[in-house]
């Protein structure tokens, strides 16, 4: 689904059925209900990673929110600039995709395909176990990391 012309996109990224692996998703769900102006556009992508190539087409900025398993404690809410500098930095997050979110990154950028902005908030899993919920920590994390998420989009929106 692409939306009609925002300037700035927040997208979560995720799988519902993997347990933390939905934070993104879930992430995307709470900050859609919030009010965010006409110029912050708000997706879910359950899909492979090359996908976000299409979802961020003509965007100046875009806001990715996923899970990440770096080995930090769960629930730690992690942020990137990765507008100029290689996603090599990022911690893993252990992609079940056959094109992870940093590699579609480093994609686009290889094909001036990335907007001029690009902050990936990553919030650290406890479980990615098929048939899962969220774990505790992360569910607890998860107001943290959307009104992160709102105040960096708006941000973005106003820059």
């Amino acid at each position: 689904m692409r939306l009609e012309s925002p300037s700035v996109v927040a997208i979560g990224i995720g799988n519902q059925l993997r347990g933390d692996d939905a934070a993104g998703l879930e992430a995307v769900r709470r900050l859609r209900a919030t009010e965010l102006p006409a110029e912050v556009g708000v997706l879910a992508h359950e899909g492979e990673g090359a996908g976000l190539l299409e979802l961020w087409e003509g965007v100046d900025a875009v806001l990715l929110v996923d899970c990440v398993r770096s080995g930090e404690r769960p629930g730690t809410i992690h942020r990137l600039d990765v507008s100029s500098a290689p996603v090599a930095s990022a911690p893993s997050h252990g992609s079940s995709h056959t094109i992870s979110v940093a590699d579609a990154i480093e994609l686009a950028r290889t094909l001036g395909r990335l907007p001029g902005r690009v902050i990936v908030y990553g919030i650290e899993g406890a479980t990615l176990e098929s048939g899962a919920g969220l774990s505790q920590e992360v569910a607890m994390a998860l107001d943290g990391l959307v009104a992160a998420g709102r105040a960096e989009a708006m941000a973005l929106g106003r820059a």
